[in-house]
């Protein structure tokens, strides 16, 4: 070999070297970040040129990235449906207290309680204005309970709807970033140029990405990513798929509605929980449809307190306050409560302002009304039978604590699974100081020895040069 060939070679291992050390640097430096993999330098030997850097990689475990990518998006659709979940429950008075003195009864449950007890406290001196005005007072305060909760469950729905266009929004975004970083790292592998910090930012991108919805990528040759839909609808192949809602449906690329294929992820959940199918029967999952089934609820008891007495069933409130005989001067004759739903329910508007007293003759047959079991309440979500009017609304919140509840479990166990596979994920393929330390040290002696290779050259020229002249 030539001195040439051989100060050709000396210089090429050198930056072989270089390159690795700044490699190596950079991986000590970031260690400590959650989105750093391994990233390594291979290089090749040409027998001319010596050694040379063949590419530039890092360290991933595909197998453990993609369930790590399914499991965040089955997180984040947990965590959203366990927010609201615990915001219906606060609603509902569900949701256990920290403070000891509030009351352990749900909110529906406690109005029918303090309306049945007024009338009881009536039923022994009915022609008591004081115990009149009570049961007056305590219809009202149940009805402006129920008014509350659908006024409430109004809310939520416009309250998620916000959500889904800010996750969208989020979501078109991480498209967006994604693409560009594809654009990117194509451009760099065409140059053989290091790749690896824009793959890792890709990476955390569609980790974020798929928290929002639930995702499917693929390699392609070029060493960009296409990512679609479970069921394939495109998000990003060559450019990015910007999505939209209108407050019914997520529409993507020329408009066409996705809706039905968007799974997962926060806006997965979210879509599930203001779907409404109507008129068809509502979903049987407890976490779909979820502000129409509460909504029914809340009318179907509504709809049992003015509504007439049903066959083999006991006499209804109204029913009973209506046919009850006789109606004495001054006294409400029929109509305790009117109204065909949870927002229009209502109590009788002579009753509040005082020109007309409750029909003593109606009060025990109320007190039977409103006490007895054997009541079947059918609405979206939820079918009871054998129950009293109170046991419609215990039934109906004791359902959405379990809900509730079950949603809370859900949820902790599967951000647990999702901390272990995080963990696994950056063993497996993060940043390892200590093999680091080493692999500097042995790169530091390589540098040493090939620099001194050079300078032994180099003494050579000049002896060289000298002999000659």
């Amino acid at each position: 070999m030539s001195l040439f060939s051989a100060l050709n070679s000396a210089a090429n291992s050198l930056n072989v070297i270089q390159a690795g050390i700044q490699v190596v640097s950079d991986n000590m430096n970031n260690a400590n970040s959650p989105d750093r993999t391994k990233h390594t330098v291979s290089q090749t030997t040409d027998p001319l040129s010596g050694v040379t850097i063949s590419q530039y990689s890092r360290s991933v475990d595909v197998a453990l990235q993609a369930q790590l990518q399914g499991t965040t998006s089955e997180n984040g659709m947990q965590q959203v449906l366990s927010q609201y979940m615990s915001q219906i429950g606060g609603m509902l008075g569900t949701t256990s207290s920290t403070n000891s003195s509030d009351s352990a009864t749900p909110k529906l449950t406690q109005a029918f309680q303090d309306f049945t007890s007024a009338l009881q406290d009536l039923s022994a001196t009915p022609e008591n204005a004081v115990a009149q005005n009570q049961v007056v007072q305590k219809a009202q305060a149940l009805v402006q309970t129920i008014h509350t909760l659908s006024a409430g469950v109004d809310q939520m729905v416009v309250q998620a709807k916000g959500d889904i266009t800010q996750t969208v929004k989020s979501i078109n975004t991480d498209l967006t970033q994604i693409d560009q970083l594809n654009a990117t790292i194509s451009q760099l592998k065409a140059a053989n140029q290091p790749t690896a910090d824009f793959e890792d930012q890709r990476d955390a991108t569609l980790r974020d990405l798929s928290s929002m919805i639930n995702i499917r990528t693929t390699q392609r040759d070029d060493g960009s990513i296409a990512v679609f839909t479970p069921t394939g609808s495109t998000l990003v192949d060559g450019t990015a798929t910007q999505l939209s809602y209108d407050g019914k449906v997520i529409s993507g690329a020329g408009g066409a509605d996705i809706t039905a294929a968007i799974s997962g992820g926060k806006l997965g959940g979210l879509l599930d929980m203001v779907a409404d199918s109507s008129p068809a029967p509502a979903s049987g999952d407890a976490t779909t449809e979820v502000f129409r089934k509460l909504k029914s609820q809340l009318d179907a008891v509504a709809g049992a307190l003015t509504g007439t007495t049903q066959a083999g069933q006991p006499t209804s409130i109204t029913d009973a306050y209506n046919k009850a005989s006789p109606t004495n001067d001054g006294e409400l004759a029929s109509g305790l409560f009117s109204g065909s739903d949870a927002g229009t329910l209502a109590v009788n508007k002579d009753l509040l302002n005082g020109t007309k007293t409750i029909k003593q003759s109606a009060v025990n047959a109320m007190v039977s009304a409103m006490t007895a079991t054997g009541r079947t309440m059918t609405a979206d979500g939820l079918t009871l039978t054998n129950v009293s009017y109170g046991g419609m609304a215990d039934q109906v919140s004791s359902n959405w604590s379990t809900i509730q509840s079950n949603v809370n479990t859900q949820a902790t166990t599967t951000s647990s699974f999702m901390t272990s596979l995080q963990t696994r994920y950056a063993s497996s393929t993060g940043v390892n100081m200590d093999e680091e330390v080493a692999n500097l040290q042995v790169l530091q002696r390589n540098y040493s020895a090939t620099a001194r290779v050079i300078s032994v050259i180099g003494q050579m020229f000049d002896t060289l040069t000298q002999a000659v002249t």
